[in-house]
């Protein structure tokens, strides 16, 4: 593998990513898609939960196909980017669902190159994308305050790129930040609205069980197979 290639790439696609000022606006019937894979050696089970803004959820699909490249830290965009990319393809293809932002469990520009999972699906899609990630991939300084909702801010280059956010009392981190065409600020709001119970918010909760189960050969009426 060329990885000073793919690291020349993950830059010049860094420089396609776009962060507004504005916030977007989000009509209650609109509709998002929350992702999360899992992986039994090559082959990626990916799974897309559908919700509209009001919080309903639509439907759950998932689909077969093989992962990108090997995986190594740093260039998981490349590995993850190309399978779910293809689900996405897959549903705008055959199920009409558009949607008006795309949440993913990884990181947007809290990356070391400014390109993580996120925006690679933002700059290839041009819809608006945000990560939510369990671990980050930047240094940040501080102490986090226990209540739900305190944040801190994540750094690269001196410039804030994402929050380490609390989203239930005394219950750790998650790791939020922009992909594309949305900024920080709404980015954290939408993963702080959509975790009303738990550390990870309801959509990437439901997409990771239905990834889990799909991998594991089950098929269940709770999820719709592409």
């Amino acid at each position: 593998m060329d990885w000073e290639f793919l690291r020349e790439e993950q830059q010049w696609l860094a420089k396609q990513v776009h962060i507004p000022e504005k916030q977007l606006v989000f009509a209650p019937h609109d509709l998002f898609f929350a992702i999360d894979i899992q992986y039994v050696a090559e082959e990626a089970y990916c799974a897309v939960a559908v919700f509209s803004f009001s919080g309903r959820h639509i439907n759950t699909f998932v689909y077969k196909t093989q992962a990108g490249i090997e995986y190594k830290a740093g260039f998981f965009c490349f590995r993850e980017g190309p399978p779910v990319l293809r689900t996405i393809r897959k549903i705008l293809n055959t199920q009409h669902f558009v949607p008006s932002l795309i949440i993913i469990d990884g990181h947007g520009i809290a990356h070391p190159r400014g390109l993580g999972i996120a925006s690679w699906i933002g700059v290839k899609t041009n819809i608006p994308s945000m990560g939510i990630a369990k671990r980050a991939l930047l240094q940040y300084d501080g102490d986090l305050s226990q209540e739900r909702g305190a944040t801190l801010p994540i750094l690269r280059h001196q410039k804030t790129v994402g929050h380490v956010l609390r989203t239930q009392e005394n219950v750790k981190p998650v790791f939020v930040s922009p992909g594309y065409k949305i900024n920080l600020e709404q980015a954290t709001k939408v993963a702080l609205d959509f975790s009303p119970d738990y550390r990870i918010s309801n959509p990437i909760r439901l997409a990771d069980h239905a990834a889990r189960s799909y991998a594991k050969g089950e098929r269940s009426k709770e999820f719709t197979e592409l």
